[in-house]
């Protein structure tokens, strides 16, 4: 009981209705004021993210991370690239993720995530060897071409391994079925 007499209760609050986390002795019927509580930010939640490579996957990256309010820090290999993205107030740094410097100096100790959208699969390979042993709480999620070095990628300890094979595949299923299912009804009617 607080010092006015007031109870504080936890609760949320999810499809109109103010869950507690604990029973209040509340005698039924008894009205109650609620004050909801500010919400963490994104940025808050987790740590800042890293993102590897700066090609149309680690941009589609930030954009989804700058929507959201985290913080990222970018590592690209193309000085062209780096000196664009820095005039335009974009924290980046030149360097190989696989490199465990460059891994530090963009802040993998404080880190939440590793998105290694680098196309190169080697570099992604010993990136996530080397961030795995130098931040094991990091969620990593790796890029490969192929199956294969995405198994090898989970194995090295990728959290979760985006497959370009895997990809094209399923987008080859979802075309090619709308375009059966559009013939399907031409010749049924």
């Amino acid at each position: 009981m607080h010092p006015s007499g007031n109870s504080s209760f936890a609760a949320t609050y999810h499809d109109g209705v103010i869950h507690l986390d604990e029973p209040a002795p509340w005698t039924e019927g008894q009205r109650v004021s609620v004050t909801p509580v500010a919400q963490p930010g994104a940025d808050e939640l987790m740590g800042p993210v890293i993102i590897a490579g700066f090609g149309l996957a680690g941009r589609c990256v930030a954009d989804l991370l700058a929507t959201e309010g985290i913080s990222f820090t970018i590592i690209e290999k193309n000085v062209v690239t780096v000196e664009t993205q820095q005039s335009l107030g974009r924290h980046i740094i030149e360097g190989s993720a696989a490199d465990a410097t460059t891994l530090t100096k963009a802040g993998l100790a404080n880190a939440s995530i590793l998105a290694l959208t680098i196309p190169d699969e080697e570099a992604v390979l010993k990136a996530t060897a080397v961030a795995r042993r130098l931040n094991p709480d990091i969620y990593i999620i790796a890029r490969t071409h192929y199956s294969s070095k995405g198994m090898r990628a989970a194995q090295l300890g990728a959290d979760e391994v985006v497959k370009a094979e895997q990809a094209v595949a399923l987008q080859f299923y979802d075309k090619l079925r709308l375009r059966l299912g559009a013939r399907e009804k031409t010749e049924s009617a």
